[in-house]
């Protein structure tokens, strides 16, 4: 029997990868922009809305401000939450809650709404460079119907709205109860520094550029001063 002496040549043999890939840092930019539709929760017709979000309920979860005495359902926040997150990781799925703030009691939860953003991570991963989950990158990767449905902004691709929901405490059934509208980024770590934002409205404040909120109740201690 004759032998192939090539086959015995560890250089002929292919080599494959089976090293667990590296931890990677990227940082997750995501602009809480206003809400429609939000439910009074407070005796005399109004709301005291702010909103909570998180990766893991347990750690890094951040808050927007306090939109006081919202009486229209629309409270108005241009508020950006900014995270770090080392992948592989065990949840991708980033979390929203609106709660209406109370001072002598524990906080209501209005509603909740998650985006699972997996995809959109592992392709920045790949590309090696910033993502945005935007009306094209939908379309195009996420493929509506596979995905959770996205209802984007009519003015502006790059925004989304996520509706929020909450089990009713008498039927029990799940209700909508409002919308929110939001921007999410995804950079390497490297890019972000590069590139860097402050959080909620802090300078750099660009990509984008976030205004002071409208409609916003003056809190005094004059009476007259706050009702104004």
């Amino acid at each position: 029997m004759e032998i192939n002496p090539t086959a015995l040549d560890p250089a002929s043999i292919k080599q494959w990868e089976i090293a667990d890939k590296p931890p990677e840092t990227f940082e997750i930019r995501i602009c809480v922009f206003n809400a429609v539709d939000m439910p009074m929760m407070d005796w005399e017709g109004t709301s005291d809305v702010y909103f909570r979000g998180f990766f893991d309920s347990k750690e890094d979860v951040q808050e927007t401000d306090t939109h006081f005495r919202n009486q229209d359902g629309k409270p108005d926040f241009q508020y950006r939450l900014v995270y770090r997150i080392q992948v592989p990781r065990k949840d991708y799925k980033f979390s929203l809650q609106a709660y209406d703030r109370d001072f002598f009691k524990s906080n209501d939860m209005i509603g909740e709404a998650t985006v699972n953003l997996k995809q959109l991570i592992e392709d920045c991963s790949l590309v090696k460079k910033p993502l945005g989950l935007n009306e094209t990158y939908y379309d195009d990767v996420l493929k509506p119907g596979k995905f959770q449905p996205l209802e984007f902004d009519s003015k502006d691709s790059s925004r989304f709205w996520l509706k929020l929901r909450a089990k009713d405490a008498k039927t029990g059934k799940e209700e909508v109860r409002g919308k929110v509208k939001v921007q999410v980024d995804i950079l390497p770590a490297a890019q972000a520094d590069k590139n860097a934002v402050g959080k909620a409205r802090d300078q750099p404040n660009h990509s984008p550029t976030l205004p002071q909120p409208e409609g916003r109740l003056t809190l005094s201690l004059n009476p007259f001063t706050m009702f104004n």
